[in-house]
């Protein structure tokens, strides 16, 4: 019977486009996941609690977690693909909202990968453990394959890396004859890789130009943009290297500020694009207004 009231618990699929010059931007929602405020670092429990205030976000922060896909006239490319079925937390949501937005998963011709963390590579399988994307060359930097591939890493001397080698050792045994490793620079038409280590030795960014237009995709550089964009200082458990990740988030954020160029990120809430402005000793954010025309 149907519900009389038309009330639902269920949102709209996590599906925003936009337009890069020529080429098409699609954010794709997966999900979300949840951390502690203990996770991260360089500041008090009561400063973060006091910027998440700020930006009117009561208790710890929710992570949304976002892939795109960039359509251009050679490639339909997927970056990142969220956490797949491997996961716990509320992740998941990538095939039915790919599926909502009109993909198929034999449509990709290319999928870019940030960094090998779970919850933007585990959606590259699907609940057999095979590769999802069946057609699909796997783009990452070298540094991230070698780095995940350590076999030695198992001996727990890098504890940010420990609680994700199962979830790494099956992307890297799924798609190892179909990775193609990069050094930075150009790697599909129109798209360049921004080395950006620290979160990860080999974690990257993505500059998707076209027709004069600029879209920085840059990856985990944000975790929290409630916390780490007016504080770029605040780091994480989840870093590799603390001090790396903290030096490239400056960088980028320095970058994308002086060249005004539009960013997007894995955790940057819906719909997902954004400015970055210098305020005080830290940033801005100033998300896009949504786009009713694409």
């Amino acid at each position: 019977m149907a519900n009389p009231t038309g009330k639902t618990d269920k949102q709209t699929p996590g599906v925003y486009r936009r337009r890069i010059g020529d080429a098409l931007v699609t954010t794709i929602n997966d999900g979300f996941l949840d951390i502690n405020f203990e996770l991260l670092r360089g500041a008090g429990i009561e400063d973060f609690q006091g910027l998440m205030r700020s930006a009117f976000r009561d208790g710890p922060p929710r992570l949304t977690v976002n892939a795109f896909v960039i359509q251009t006239d050679r490639n339909t490319i997927l970056v990142d693909s969220g956490g797949g079925s491997t996961t716990v937390y509320s992740m998941g949501r990538l095939p039915e909202n790919l599926h909502a937005a009109g993909f198929k998963p034999d449509d990709f011709d290319t999928v870019l990968v940030t960094h090998i963390h779970p919850d933007h590579t585990s959606g590259l399988l699907d609940t057999e453990g095979k590769p999802a994307f069946p057609r699909a060359e796997v783009i990452l930097h070298e540094d991230e394959i070698a780095f995940w591939s350590d076999k030695s890493l198992r001996d727990g001397r890098s504890a940010a890396a420990t609680p994700y080698l199962d979830s790494a050792d099956r992307v890297l045994e799924a798609y190892r004859e179909r990775f193609r490793p990069s050094q930075g620079g150009t790697v599909a038409a129109g798209v360049t890789q921004l080395p950006l280590p620290g979160h990860t030795p080999g974690h990257c960014g993505y500059r998707l130009d076209s027709a004069g237009e600029t879209l920085v995709m840059w990856g985990d550089t944000v975790h929290v943009p409630e916390i780490q964009i007016p504080r770029p200082e605040v780091t994480s458990e989840y870093d590799i290297s603390e001090r790396l990740a903290a030096e490239n988030r400056f960088k980028i954020f320095d970058y994308v500020a002086k060249e005004r160029h539009l960013v997007t990120g894995g955790h940057l809430h819906l719909p997902g694009f954004a400015h970055v402005i210098p305020n005080g000793r830290g940033y801005q954010l100033v998300p896009e207004a949504w786009m009713v025309v694409i």
